[in-house]
């Protein structure tokens, strides 16, 4: 049996565009994640849409990417674009290991899509996670120095935990919120 796995995730920004994005993680160009909110189409409020990971978030974030890039954005009418990078802060269990490894940006991709219910992520919101893993998110400015005093919308938890052993998985915002999924059943349609 896999052990529990814990993952922490900085999120920095917000940014008002790819490019800016881009141009944050140059320096930087860690493995990541990033995380887009916005409005699509006829929506009247904003909301995280997509999830993505990569091995080099300057070197994915351009202008060809196929939900993020200008035709993407165009084509679907993606407004108020607002984009998140995340940092993974944790590493796997067992054994020394890289900071970042590619299992923790999966999962972290994956809970995020499938608990969110993030309407551009198409294949992470079919399945579930086939390990035990929880995922606790930050979030910092764009300084990457100073916490940010709110989350970056009221649909983002602080908390995704999806113990797999049975037991109810929960999205939980600091403060009072929480969400709780009491089986299996429910962990395919959360209310």
């Amino acid at each position: 049996m896999l052990k529990h796995l814990m993952i922490a995730v900085d999120w920095f920004g917000p940014y008002s565009s790819v490019k800016e994005a881009r141009d944050a993680a140059r320096p930087y160009d860690w493995p990541g994640l990033y995380m887009l909110i916005g409005k699509v189409g006829e929506e009247e409020a904003s909301r995280a849409q997509y999830v993505g990971i990569s091995a080099s978030l300057s070197g994915r974030l351009t202008a060809r990417h196929h939900k993020l890039g200008s035709e993407a954005i165009e084509a679907r009418g993606i407004r108020d674009l607002r984009l998140w990078l995340g940092e993974v802060t944790t590493a796997e269990p067992g054994g020394k290991k890289m900071k970042i490894t590619r299992a923790t940006l999966n999962y972290s991709e994956w809970l995020h899509a499938r608990f969110m219910k993030l309407p551009l992520n198409d294949l992470r919101t079919k399945t579930l996670p086939d390990r035990s893993v929880t995922v606790l998110n930050r979030w910092w400015k764009t300084d990457f120095a100073t916490l940010q005093a709110r989350r970056p919308h009221p649909d983002w938890p602080n908390l995704i935990d999806f113990p797999h052993y049975g037991l109810p998985a929960r999205t939980v915002w600091f403060g009072g919120k929480q969400r709780t999924f009491s089986n299996a059943d429910n962990y395919a349609h959360p209310e």
